[in-house]
């Protein structure tokens, strides 16, 4: 895991252009990546699995 992106839900509603809130709903899809890591407050994804859902495993394409 060492030197891997890891995002949090600020840093999705960046890269898709959306509210923290509606990436945070997404974020509680079923099909959504779970996050890899929890850090006080915040939850953790890795930048990769976030940017395959989007390309691949999107449901609501």
């Amino acid at each position: 895991m060492a030197g891997e992106l890891l995002w949090t839900t600020a840093d999705i509603a960046r890269r898709l252009g959306i509210s923290v809130e509606h990436a945070r709903r997404l974020s509680h899809r079923e099909d959504f990546p779970a996050p890899t890591q929890h850090i006080r407050y915040f939850n953790l994804w890795r930048a990769t699995d976030v940017e395959s859902w989007l390309t691949e495993g999107r449901q609501d394409r």
